[in-house]
């Protein structure tokens, strides 16, 4: 396989990009329906669910995807190997926590715990479906990408659809939005080469690169799971439904940039493995810095409204997470870069940023509530770009 292989032009992107956009639209629309069809506190009950375990997607999902597509297009005789064991992945992960949910849903169809058992076999199964399409980019079949997110998409508004005629509560909608990743992802084996007996040392280098790779979409996300445990814990408990509308935007901004990073991985990848090390390091120290200075001011001036001025509501929360996004974009787009030069450099990092993010939402949370968790997200770009720019 060669760069050819991954040459991706204007159509191709479009392609790509309608495909993720019916899914990120139809996932933000429908939480506006099921806000309106369900009362508050079931609202409250689901955002919180979804708030809590969303960051698992990312545990099945980034670290098989960017070493797919890193590794597979270097790869020739190992190809089938490393495509064959992350396929097992997409096979059998999803299958003890939905094992789980279904059981709950039999025994205790109420209970709050059933609810969080299943958010998590749909994000389980939403980030196997994710690797899943990932495996077929990394193979040149990029099609697949596409209509998986398209279909996802409308299924997900089909189902908030039905929520607001038909009166389904939180734990049907769940239970039909597991049903359908669990369909859409038995649909994208085929294709894919079954696990064989993989050559010496493969095993190793797959897990060794999957764990770093994955390590900084990981924390990202559980940086957001942890501000929403934090908040459910704290005096302002009902505002986790704001949050979580807040945290769809600022996902759905963030997504595009990440999609972008994805496609485009396989061609980074084989460019820093004929030589452009070098030149990738610089780039990834600019953006560093800036992203530091960047979120350092920001936390000034974003602390200076929330002491004199006070932020409450969705649309003031969405403002202010609206105007840290470029200093994310920064963080993100070093990391990007330096997980093909430095990978050990940038699971410190990410690790660092989490327990920075957390810490300060303990203390913003309960200050201020929601406001608090998205003026705690700040301390990630500060603290990564710190990091990275420090890496060498």
């Amino acid at each position: 396989m060669t760069a050819v292989s991954h040459r991706v032009g204007l159509s191709r992107l479009t392609t790509l990009l309608a495909g993720r956009a019916v899914f990120r639209l139809m996932l933000y629309g429908s939480a506006a329906l099921l806000a309106l069809a369900w009362s508050r506190p079931d609202f409250n009950a689901y955002a919180a669910v979804m708030g809590a375990v969303g960051w698992l997607c990312m545990v099945v999902q980034s670290g098989g995807e960017k070493a797919a597509l890193k590794l597979v297009p270097r790869a020739r005789r190992t190809r089938d190997d490393l495509v064959g064991m992350l396929r097992a992945l997409v096979a059998y992960v999803p299958l003890p926590p939905a094992l789980a949910a279904v059981t709950a849903l039999a025994l205790a169809p109420h209970a709050r715990v059933t609810l969080y058992l299943l958010g998590v076999a749909y994000y389980v199964g939403l980030g196997c479906g994710m690797l899943g399409v990932a495996l077929h980019r990394a193979l040149g079949n990029y099609t697949r990408d596409t209509v998986h997110f398209a279909v996802l998409g409308v299924g997900m508004g089909t189902m908030a659809a039905l929520a607001f005629l038909a009166g389904i509560g939180p734990a049907g909608y769940l239970t039909g939005l597991l049903a359908l990743v669990t369909a859409l992802n038995v649909a994208l084996l085929p294709g894919l080469p079954r696990r064989t007996r993989p050559r010496p040392g493969a095993r190793r280098v797959l897990a060794g690169t999957v764990l770093l790779m994955g390590a900084a979409d990981v924390m990202n996300n559980a940086m957001i799971g942890a501000l929403f445990v934090e908040l459910a814990l704290s005096p302002y408990a009902a505002h986790s439904g704001d949050l979580y509308l807040v945290t769809l935007g600022w996902g759905f901004a963030l997504s595009i940039l990440y999609t972008v990073q994805r496609i485009y991985q396989p061609q980074l990848s084989l460019r820093v493995a004929g030589g452009g090390v070098a030149g990738a390091r610089v780039l990834a120290r600019r953006m560093a810095g800036l992203a530091a200075a960047g979120a350092a001011l920001w936390l000034l001036i974003a602390g200076i409204v929330l002491a004199v001025w006070g932020v409450d509501g969705p649309v003031a929360l969405a403002v202010l997470a609206l105007t840290l996004l470029p200093m994310q974009a920064l963080a993100s787009g070093a990391t990007f870069v330096v997980e093909h030069t430095n990978l050990r450099a940038n699971a410190r990092a990410v690790v660092v940023a989490l327990a920075a993010v957390a810490g300060l939402g303990v203390v913003a949370i309960s200050l201020a509530g929601a406001a608090g968790a998205v003026y705690a997200l700040g301390a990630n770009p500060l603290v990564l770009g710190l990091a990275l720019w420090r890496a060498r």
